[in-house]
């Protein structure tokens, strides 16, 4: 005889696993990844879904942020933000927006309006400093200060804002101040050359830099374009985004999502907006993330976090995940779920 309960309590049993993955999935997911963003008129970042723009959270808000600019993920995604306006580095919890630590303290080794932040080859922290014109380098688990690893004014370095390494492990600078892209050696800091010269292809104010296969994206403050350079010899190869299209007024970041796979997100500093372009032609496709949303105010750097699936262990709140959303799912499946696994039992 066949025992129908059994069946009807299996399915019933099946589904509720089904529901209960899809909960753990949706909390893995809603807190694998996020494009972050610097409000530098209201000294906040904050923190926005990477597909659609919408607002997650305010991440950090105030207290010892001030005036944020760069932002830099670890591999733990624990966030380092700079701190223009009381010239600090600080160090916060990736998952809950807990500062942790002030790791550079106010002015040390000189600090004086931090801005792009990256690790160095060795693991080092490296901060470009706009009010001293200099590169400095810190430890990047104690914050002590180690040297000035651009000196000032090297090469003619003016107001950094903006840093990358490129592909051929050297740093290269936005020289706000001389409206030049500057190239120093990876490993010493040493100036090796004007990568792109003062001024070159209309180049006035470069704020923002970025290396995709066969091109350096250089974001032109000044004339609202975001150019394009050879990044092998930086020779101009074009205006990719042309002057106030989609209504860029004053481009202050440039990223392209995930590993760079991504269409191009632009900061519009002027709109308090995150503007998207084609990846291929420069095309403008639309508004990412909207004036005020957020109350964003004056957005200076955008940064794309990736979550890390494999480091999840099944937990039901993966870093950054809202927990309240999924609890109500879990408290109405987890009877379910129990009734069927009693009724399998006693079948």
């Amino acid at each position: 005889m066949i025992n129908y309960t059994f069946f009807v309590s299996r399915k019933i049993f099946i589904l509720a696993i089904i529901a209960l993955f899809s909960v753990f999935s949706w909390s893995t997911i809603a807190s694998a990844s996020g494009a972050f963003i610097s409000s530098i008129e209201n000294d906040r970042i904050l923190e926005f879904e990477p597909d659609d723009g919408e607002l997650f959270r305010v991440f950090a808000d105030g207290g010892a942020l001030s005036e944020p600019e760069g932002l830099i993920f670890d591999a733990n995604d624990e966030v380092y933000a700079s701190s223009c306006g009381n010239n600090q580095v600080l160090f916060y919890d990736g998952a809950s927006g807990a500062l942790i630590s002030i790791i550079v303290p106010s002015g040390s080794g000189g600090l004086n309006c931090p801005r792009s932040i990256a690790f160095g080859p060795n693991g080092d922290l490296l901060v470009a400093s706009a009010g001293t014109n200099e590169v400095l380098r810190y430890n990047r688990n104690t914050g002590d200060f180690i040297e000035d690893f651009v000196t000032a004014g090297s090469g003619g370095l003016s107001d950094p804002s903006d840093m990358k390494f490129g592909p051929n492990g050297n740093l290269f600078v936005a020289s706000e101040g001389t409206n030049e892209v500057l190239e120093y050696n990876g490993n010493t800091g040493d100036f090796v050359r004007a990568f792109v010269t003062a001024g070159d292809g209309g180049l006035s104010g470069p704020t923002a830099i970025f290396f995709i296969p066969g091109n350096l994206m250089v974001a032109s403050s000044d004339t609202n374009e975001i150019l394009s350079y050879n990044p092998n010899d930086g020779s101009f190869q074009g205006v990719f985004v042309s002057a106030g299209s989609g209504g860029l007024d004053t481009p202050t970041c440039i990223d392209f999502g995930f590993q760079g796979g991504a269409n191009m997100f632009v900061c519009s500093f002027e709109t308090d907006e995150v503007l998207q372009y084609s990846r291929r032609t420069g095309e403008f496709l639309g508004v990412f993330i909207t004036s005020g949303d957020g109350s964003l105010d004056g957005p200076t750097y955008i940064a794309f976090k990736e979550g890390k699936f494999s480091n999840s262990n099944c937990s039901l709140a993966a870093p950054g995940t809202d927990t309240k959303a999924a609890l109500p799912l879990i408290l109405l499946f987890a009877p379910i779920l129990f009734i069927a696994i009693r009724r399998i039992v006693r079948a």
